[in-house]
């Protein structure tokens, strides 16, 4: 390992991904060197607001998604057919169960549907949770920070070598009505789209982006009307220098 190497191993060193020799020969490093101190002291404010974020419990808007998704499944009602006289001496509750063995039937169906539906969200949740711990155990990881506004903090950690990056908030309030945030990646020819996110109950965000840095000299966040813009339609609330 050459000297330049070990500056690029904060983020392994981070999350406890260096061999025994590694680390033990990065801790005499960091010692010496404040950058990588620093460095993983941010990388460390980092995981843990993506952890507090992975392990939280769904937020209250799910349930009420549930229960909505519920209120569409249509129960339908048992069809009536002509039976012959022995169908009358069949015993009461057998005649009394069969419609509501149907309507259950048809229930089980729809909550079948809806459970699956709510495993492949977390599904997602949790494809989502290793790119971002990939993003930051990169050896190329670096973490951008944004001035914190109104008590709402946020980052981005971006990898070069996976064109890939996380944008991490606290404190961030939900969008106001029928709006959402917007995320920009600023150079030259003006702001590109980077993503649409909201914040959750707690005032959370994980929002992963895909890209090229290299051209990008700022990094912005808009309220957008739902659906997002092509371009800003209001000043950012939030901006930092790349």
């Amino acid at each position: 390992m050459t000297s330049p190497d070990i500056h690029t191993l904060t983020g392994a060193y981070a999350v406890d991904a260096l061999e025994e020799d590694e680390r033990q020969l990065f801790e005499l490093h960091i010692r010496e060197c404040d950058a990588c101190a620093q460095e993983i002291a941010e990388f460390h404010a980092t995981a843990a607001t993506m952890g507090a974020a992975a392990h939280e419990p769904p937020p209250a808007s799910m349930k009420d998604a549930v229960l909505a998704e519920i209120d569409t499944v249509r129960q339908e009602r048992p069809v009536a057919k002509v039976t012959d006289i022995a169908t009358h001496r069949d015993a009461w509750y057998q005649r009394l169960l069969a419609p509501a063995a149907a309507v259950l039937a048809i229930a089980v169906l729809g909550m079948t549907a809806i459970i699956a539906n709510m495993n492949e969200r977390i599904d997602t949740m949790e494809q989502q949770t290793g790119r971002v711990a990939d993003v930051v155990a990169a050896a190329d990881a670096t973490i951008i920070e944004m001035p914190e506004v109104d008590g709402a903090s946020a980052r981005i950690v971006y990898s070069a070598a996976r064109g890939e990056g996380v944008f991490l908030a606290d404190g961030l309030p939900a969008a106001p009505g029928d709006k959402v945030y917007e995320l920009w990646f600023i150079g030259e020819e003006g702001p590109s789209p980077a993503g649409l996110f909201d914040a959750d109950d707690r005032g959370r965000v994980t929002h992963v982006v895909t890209g090229d840095l290299a051209q990008v000299q700022a990094i912005g966040v808009t309220i957008e009307p739902a659906g997002g813009s092509p371009q800003p339609t209001s000043d950012p609330i939030m901006v930092a220098e790349v």
